[in-house]
């Protein structure tokens, strides 16, 4: 039923096809044979384990004393096998496919897996084969009765050598797919802190965001005035209140709606020595008719009320990729920008009557509404 079986194989779900798994060599059955104890083997493994006993011999897993005639054909386990998706055993090789699509697979491996150096493959049991199909074989044994042979250790070795191959690609693509579940986790986790915030601190601690339907401006510009910033950094290093939202404002007046976050004394990698600055797309009434990602370039900067320095500026462009910049399905994104925008040595230069200004501008190059 076979045909042409060239080496040995494993199942891609090693861990899932267990029970297809024979308790001799280790690899997928071929020519299931089920013995009285319900362990399966491969007919040609049943033969070795009878070459060096003729009546009797224990099962492998179960040490129960097994007899030649309490071995059975299993043709559900064959018909399970033949349909369970397979790598080819030629490591160069990336064909896979089901075990029975196999047969007509032209990758001829320069070693079959499962044989030695020397090893060739004979036709096996040719007048006991009924329908006159061809199996195939080691000529060296299996199974040498009581002890394990070389040739034997090898199959099992090899056997788990395709096992740990197969589960390392599980575990890569396992890898990928917690990676990206990481990223949108850390996504949720800031809309519910801020989610949070805003219905535990409805006065603004916390970093709320703003509850008016003012726009500050509509043209893109935005200057906020940012007073006893003192205080503001003392709270957000107590942790009472870790960054404050500025007024909402527009690039125009149908156009993206816009808040800025500011941290006094930082986020992330800005934390506890600098002013992290980061802008948030918040959902408006016009989001249905601008075009998506958001991809304006934004420009930060940190102004001098005495008008004796140049000003701190930093300038960004949104990644395209980041769910920042896509179009909004809830209140507000997560805010996205500069870490590092000024760091606590820097400011008090910048301070007058401990009040900072700020400038947003956001460019308005390519908008077409």
């Amino acid at each position: 039923m076979m045909g042409k079986l060239r080496g040995s194989v494993m199942p891609m779900d090693p861990l899932g096809k267990v029970g297809l798994l024979c308790q001799a060599c280790g690899f997928l059955l071929t020519n299931p044979q089920q013995a009285e104890c319900g362990h399966r083997y491969c007919r040609r493994c049943v033969k070795g384990l009878f070459r060096d006993s003729e009546r009797i011999v224990s099962c492998l897993t179960c040490k129960k004393v097994l007899h030649l005639k309490e071995f059975h054909s299993d043709r559900a386990a064959e018909n399970d096998a033949l349909d369970t998706q397979i790598a080819c055993p030629n490591f160069d090789c990336r064909w896979t496919g089901t075990l029975k699509s196999y047969q007509e697979h032209l990758c001829l491996p320069e070693a079959p897996i499962g044989t030695t150096k020397n090893a060739t493959l004979i036709p096996e049991d040719q007048n006991e084969n009924k329908e006159k199909e061809a199996h195939w074989s080691v000529t060296a044994p299996i199974m040498g009765g009581p002890s394990l042979n070389i040739e034997a250790v090898q199959l099992r070795m090899e056997a788990m050598e395709l096992m740990v191959a197969s589960l390392r690609r599980q575990l890569n693509q396992q890898v990928s797919n917690v990676k990206t579940l990481q990223h949108c986790c850390s996504q949720y986790e800031e809309l519910l802190k801020i989610s949070q915030e805003t219905r535990n601190n409805p006065h603004g601690t916390k970093g709320s965001v703003p509850s008016t339907q003012e726009l500050a401006s509509t043209d893109g510009i935005l200057i906020w005035k940012v007073e006893n910033f003192s205080k503001l950094l003392k709270d957000a290093k107590s942790g009472k209140r870790n960054s404050i939202f500025s007024p909402a404002f527009a690039t125009h007046p149908f156009g993206y709606r816009l808040y800025v976050r500011l941290y006094p004394d930082g986020d992330g990698v800005g934390k506890g020595g600098h002013l992290s600055l980061f802008l948030a797309l918040a959902k408006g009434p016009y989001d249905d008719i601008l075009p998506w990602p958001f991809r304006q370039k934004v420009t930060f900067s940190l102004l001098d009320p005495t008008r004796r320095k140049s000003p701190l500026m930093e300038t960004f462009l949104p990644d395209p990729q980041s769910t920042s910049f896509q179009q909004p399905h809830q209140k507000l994104n997560v805010a996205s920008g500069s870490p590092l925008f000024a760091s606590h040595t820097e400011i008090p230069s910048y301070l007058k009557d401990d009040t900072l200004f700020l400038k947003i501008v956001v460019d308005l190059t390519g908008i077409d509404i």
